[in-house]
């Protein structure tokens, strides 16, 4: 049973914890402003995640209907922020940080038990910790769902909840509703087959498409690239933190998971290396440190980075400034970037950081380099990977050979 309480009183709750969690004074203002306005609207109600759906439904009408770009996008947006934060926290009393996910959710008690070992189940199997997020993440909008028509355990689910589920679902990619299902699929086998529910719930789940991949992937040129990097405004300290990271994405090809959970150990000053452990294949890459990635860096890390004992490079730039950058971050201050350097965007392309990989794989080709030590440059586990980034007519690219300067560093 969830608890009760009045929209009122469950607004003061969450704003004493932002206080607490040391968000600024401007993000206090705005969420402020959305809890008067829903105290408004809910009056003396007790909180229910249908009633803050309600609330956002005839805000986004007033507005003219949910946008994402526009006059009222980014208060849209806030108004969607602080209800999702209102639900989040009365689902499970705390507020997700999204890059320190793992391993702090406290979960409704009828889901404890068989989440917490579920996910430990596929952390023990393996699973890279995006993939963990992943669970975390669809586990936990799904309890929300739940709640929201009234089911709060495993045995109370229906086939009729499951396709109401999966009608949830509309307006998603293909592949995050392909992924969403099969995390839940495996999540209710699981819970089955170690009785922590009474029937399979998986055989009511719907079958998704299988992942092909058709597009041609986004190649940018070097004049594009060079643009999209003059575009960052360093002249602040989030501008330094996206300039770096777009650059070693550019220079090295390296995943933006894998920008993100650099540390500062993950360099060789010396040997003017970098080498991780991808995220994705677990597998060691070591690759040269470019002179003009070093010295951003080395900026990055003198004039922009808060001071923080967080060990990633790239931090948040939120108090208390723990914890890598969120991918929504990322994400946006990208696509800010392209729209700066005037960089046509095509609607049916995917032109996000993955970009820069296929850029650097195709450039490279181009230059003559084989497949086989592209793979390696990537960090593939297998060279067939490779050909996906290079489905692309590249007589009508421009040459661009990755050039690698090994120089001098000053000492941090």
């Amino acid at each position: 049973m969830m608890r009760q309480i009045k929209v009122k009183d469950l607004c003061i709750e969450l704003e004493n914890k932002l206080t607490d969690l040391g968000y600024s004074e401007d993000s206090m203002h705005r969420y402020r402003k959305v809890f008067n306005e829903f105290i408004e609207y809910a009056s003396e109600c007790n909180y229910s995640q249908s009633i803050g759906t309600d609330f956002l439904v005839k805000k986004f009408k007033m507005l003219g209907g949910f946008v994402k770009t526009g006059e009222h996008s980014k208060d849209e947006l806030y108004y969607f922020r602080v209800i999702r934060s209102l639900a989040e926290y009365y689902n499970f009393g705390i507020l997700f940080r999204r890059h320190n996910i793992k391993g702090e959710i406290i979960w409704p008690e009828p889901f404890k038990l068989v989440t917490e070992n579920f996910i430990r189940h596929k952390i023990e199997y393996g699973c890279s910790s995006s993939h963990v997020e992943r669970i975390n993440t669809t586990i936990t909008e799904l309890i929300m769902f739940l709640d929201a028509v009234k089911i709060h355990e495993l045995n109370g689910i229906t086939s009729k909840i499951i396709s109401k589920y999966v009608e949830s679902l509309v307006g998603f990619a293909p592949v995050t509703i392909s992924w969403r299902i099969s995390i839940l699929r495996q999540y209710f086998k699981y819970a089955y087959l170690n009785q922590y529910v009474n029937y399979p719930i998986e055989f009511y789940l719907p079958h998704a498409p299988q992942r092909v991949r058709t597009k041609l992937p986004t190649v940018w040129t070097q004049e594009q690239i060079d643009s999209l990097l003059n575009a960052v405004d360093t002249s602040n300290p989030i501008g330094k933190r996206d300039y770096a990271m777009m650059l070693i994405g550019a220079r090295l090809g390296l995943r933006v998971g894998d920008i993100r959970n650099l540390k500062i150990s993950d360099i060789d000053w010396k040997g003017k290396t970098i080498s991780i452990i991808q995220n994705k294949t677990k597998n060691m890459l070591t690759l040269p440190l470019p002179n003009d990635v070093g010295w951003a860096i080395i900026d990055y890390l003198r004039n922009g980075r808060p001071i923080t004992n967080c060990e990633n490079i790239f931090v948040v730039h939120n108090a208390p400034y723990i914890g890598k950058p969120f991918k929504s971050t990322v994400r946006n201050n990208f696509n800010k970037a392209l729209k700066r350097a005037n960089i046509p965007i095509e609607k049916q392309k995917n032109c996000g950081w993955h970009s820069l990989r296929h850029s650097l794989a195709t450039n490279l080709l181009q230059n003559g380099v084989g497949v086989t030590m592209i793979s390696d440059i990537l960090g593939h586990s297998d060279p067939q990977v490779a050909k996906h980034y290079l489905r692309v007519d590249i007589d009508g690219l421009k040459k661009c050979a990755l050039e690698i300067e090994v120089k001098d560093y000053v000492k941090i």
